[in-house]
């Protein structure tokens, strides 16, 4: 619940990598962030296979891409990325 607050405070457009960087001076070791990491890209591969299914693909890729972007530098911006293309397709503007 914490987790969900801090990004609900945080920027559009920058709370992924906010949040990224707030993770790096936390104390884990390499084994843990690239478990993390291989965690989160098999939640978005089981995800994209329930896509065409009845059920919560989109959740899954979603939860996937947060495990990743919580040690991943890349994942965080491209998170933070469709965030932006998201809320701007949501108000009804062309995307850029």
């Amino acid at each position: 619940m914490k987790v969900w607050q801090e990004l609900k405070r945080g920027r559009p457009g920058h709370r992924f990598q906010s949040r990224y960087e707030r993770n790096q001076h936390a104390r884990a070791g390499a084994v843990r962030k690239w478990s993390l990491i291989a965690l989160g890209a098999v939640l978005i591969l089981a995800g994209i296979v329930f896509l065409p299914l009845p059920g919560p693909g989109m959740l899954i890729i979603a939860a996937g891409a947060f495990l990743m972007a919580e040690r991943s530098r890349a994942a965080a911006r491209a998170l933070d990325w469709v965030e932006v293309k998201v809320r701007r397709l949501i108000r009804g503007q062309a995307p850029n």
